[in-house]
């Protein structure tokens, strides 16, 4: 099964299955089961397992969906669902293939085709069979195209996007951007979402050395996570992610500055970073830095008192080991070297045996640290450190 990331009862399992009966009509057509007196109870189960997964309950509404298959081992929309499922969890990615094909090959109609299709899709990029992912993506859409419908939500675009910029076509990757934000209904996750590939972009251009033109990237995407943060208060949702992915950025645009010896910029970066989101502890970690290149002791203890009770393991927001290497390994701290050793000690970040280990594997370096830890489907992007829950592929076309 699918990792069990939600295993809270649900509160009202037939108050939100009333809200599926809706996609239930989209795939009654799709049925080829000789054993009609099931379709009652399929349609009950059906219901009540995208209910759950409208709650996150990904593991029950996967038992759900397997039970589905034995009263109907032709059903096109399980199928589907279980591959999506699978796909969006990076499990067993031969056996959601399989599911997806199946889907496709059950399909009853073009809508339904063209749903199952973009699933399939959904596979293959998580499998990094990009250029597979990109064409069935594509063809997803023509299809819509042809029967003059149109994707009733952005992930397709998205999915195209993402490709692309990890085949780094810059002109494509933009393109199906703009092709999302056409759709009705782009709200704060749509624009977390286009952030994050424009984030990406950014990174992997400096990654590269051409910080200038890395610039204008991370402006496109600090402009998108601060209009999703802004319809984020505004419905008064969950901020967390939404601070922190503004915070990482501003961070790392702030990185490109300090390569560019632009330091006052990016000392103004690292203090918005950090005034937009306080528990992130890279722009203060960054901030002591600068204040250590410039020999000024006071400033960089102050960074420090603030930053110890911030450096904690908590991925993918923070990364206590990485914060720790960086605090024992840049050069820029080698005049200070007791001061961080003791405010290491003193906060109990480190011990001695850790102490020994780091001293083993240290390789000097005098590069700020960077935050990039956004949430990528496609892990096959460089200096991803971590991954946050997806925030637009909950659910597969359709639905």
């Amino acid at each position: 099964m699918p990792p069990n990331e939600n295993n809270n009862t649900p509160l009202s399992i037939a108050a939100i299955a009333a809200v599926a009966t809706g996609i239930w009509s989209i795939f009654n057509n799709s049925n080829n089961s000789n054993n009609n007196h099931n379709q009652k109870e399929i349609e009950t189960y059906f219901n009540q397992a995208v209910a759950l997964i409208q709650q996150g309950n990904y593991h029950q509404a996967t038992q759900i969906f397997l039970t589905i298959l034995q009263l109907n081992p032709q059903h096109a929309p399980t199928y589907n669902y279980l591959a999506w499922i699978y796909a969006i969890h990076n499990y067993q990615l031969d056996q959601a293939l399989a599911f997806a094909k199946n889907a496709v090959q059950l399909a009853n109609s073009n809508l339904d085709k063209a749903c199952f299709i973009d699933t399939l899709a959904e596979v293959y990029a998580h499998r990094q069979e990009l250029d597979t992912a990109i064409n069935l993506s594509i063809e997803c859409l023509q299809i819509f195209q042809n029967i003059n419908q149109y994707p009733n939500s952005p992930i397709t675009y998205f999915r195209l996007a993402w490709c692309y910029q990890i085949k780094q076509d810059l002109n494509q990757t933009y393109h199906f951007i703009q092709q999302a934000m056409k759709l009705n209904g782009i709200g704060a996750n749509e624009h977390l979402t286009i952030g994050d590939i424009c984030y990406a972009v950014a990174f992997n251009i400096g990654d590269k050395g051409a910080f200038h033109e890395s610039l204008p990237h991370f402006d496109n995407a600090i402009k998108h996570y601060e209009i999703s943060l802004n319809i984020a208060q505004k419905q008064n949702l969950n901020l967390e992610i939404f601070r922190f992915k503004l915070s990482s950025c501003l961070n790392d645009k702030a990185r490109v500055f300090v390569v560019l010896e632009d330091y006052q910029n990016s000392q103004n970066l690292y203090h918005q970073s950090h005034n937009v989101y306080t528990s992130n502890p890279y722009p203060l970690v960054n901030l002591a830095l600068l204040a250590a290149r410039a020999k000024n002791k006071p400033q960089m203890v102050l960074y420090l008192t603030k930053v110890m009770p911030l450096i904690v393991d908590m991925p993918p927001y923070v990364q206590k080991e990485k914060l720790i290497y960086v605090l024992l390994t840049d050069v820029d701290f080698d005049d200070y070297k007791e001061d961080i050793l003791g405010f290491l000690f003193n906060n109990g970040k480190i011990n001695q045996y850790e102490y020994t280990k780091f001293l083993k594997t240290a390789i000097k370096s005098n590069q700020p640290i960077m935050n990039f830890s956004q949430q990528n489907f496609y892990a096959d992007v460089t200096g991803v450190a971590g991954n946050v829950e997806g925030n637009f592929m909950y659910q597969p076309q359709c639905v």
